[in-house]
């Protein structure tokens, strides 16, 4: 069932066409306010990023962009919503990973990938091992903990199909280790019950733990780039110390129905890219840890969709792993 469901996912990517970038469009504008759905709950990194960029939508649209959470079925439930819309411009995705997830994991998500055309990668969301302060001196310590007696502890998820699920299961693929996995609705939660003593870690996306781990009330035992981040640079890579090869990260882009048309794509291309380039947004980008937060052209967004779909959906049929409907 696994490989049937990736064989078609696979091959909804391949059906949708390349999209050529475009020069800014000036023939399309919006009639009324254009609403950014979230597929998660608030406090997550797109959330952060969504509610930073939205204020400056209106200087190139003319009309403002609120943003709307609708969380549920790992990102699957606002997903469709956006896929079921109208192909306008007044409906956008605020897309995640999961997003991609999704069909690979579920029967029946209620979308495919071909349902949609993708206007801009906005930004990478790295993804960091955060743990309850007092219980790991570093990762070393907590990789030692996990291969040697990992039922004992447990981790934390965003819920079923969520990178954060990804990022650990890619872990225990690699480790050995058995931890427990614990799903929650949204980063949010499992971060308060990590603080509680509820469950041990996570690996959760950066923006929403720097505060948390500024103050000290989580432990940052390293991080899941490539190579270390700017906001963190006395951290670790997972890669560097215990997993070489190793790298989970999120992203953050903006998906509209694959019907609507190229004009209406091109301005709100240019609507994020500007939005990504004023001061306060990229102030704040830089603090919570967001990384290539610039905005990308439509094709970028395309072949970045494509890549991400054949990684994670590798390690989904490898795990055999299903979203519980």
């Amino acid at each position: 069932m696994i490989r049937a469901t990736r064989r078609a996912a696979l091959a909804a990517i391949a059906a949708v066409p390349a999209v050529p970038h475009l020069a800014r469009a000036q023939d399309w504008s919006p009639r009324e306010t254009v609403r950014l759905i979230n597929p998660f709950a608030p406090g997550g990194s797109p959330d952060i990023l969504a509610r930073v960029m939205a204020p400056h939508m209106q200087a190139v649209l003319g009309q403002p962009m609120v943003v709307e959470n609708r969380p549920g079925a790992g990102a699957a439930v606002g997903t469709r919503s956006v896929a079921r819309a109208a192909p306008d411009g007044l409906t956008v995705l605020l897309a995640p990973i999961s997003s991609v997830i999704a069909p690979f994991m579920m029967r029946d998500p209620g979308y495919a990938l071909s349902d949609f055309k993708p206007v801009s990668l906005l930004a990478t969301t790295p993804f960091i091992l955060v743990a309850r302060p007092g219980l790991f001196a570093d990762v070393r310590a907590w990789d030692a903990a996990m291969r040697a007696n990992g039922s004992r502890f447990s981790a934390a998820t965003g819920g079923p199909g969520t990178p954060h699920q990804l990022a650990a299961v890619l872990y225990q693929s690699m480790s050995g280790a058995d931890f427990t996995l614990v799903n929650y609705r949204g980063t949010a939660a499992g971060l308060t019950d990590i603080r509680a003593g509820v469950v041990q870690f996570m690996f959760a996306d950066m923006p929403a733990t720097m505060g948390q781990v500024r103050d000290g009330a989580l432990q940052a035992l390293a991080v899941n780039t490539a190579q270390r981040v700017p906001a963190l640079p006395d951290v670790p890579t997972m890669a560097e110390t215990i997993a070489p090869g190793f790298e989970a990260n999120s992203w953050v882009m903006w998906w509209v129905p694959a019907a609507t048309p190229d004009a209406v794509v091109n301005r709100l291309n240019a609507a994020a890219r500007h939005a990504l380039s004023q001061p306060d947004v990229r102030a704040r980008v830089a603090e919570v840890g967001f990384i290539g937060a610039g905005g990308s052209d439509v094709a970028t967004a395309q072949a970045h969709m494509r890549t991400e779909a054949e990684k994670w959906s590798a390690l989904i049929r490898a795990k055999g792993l299903r979203f519980e409907e």
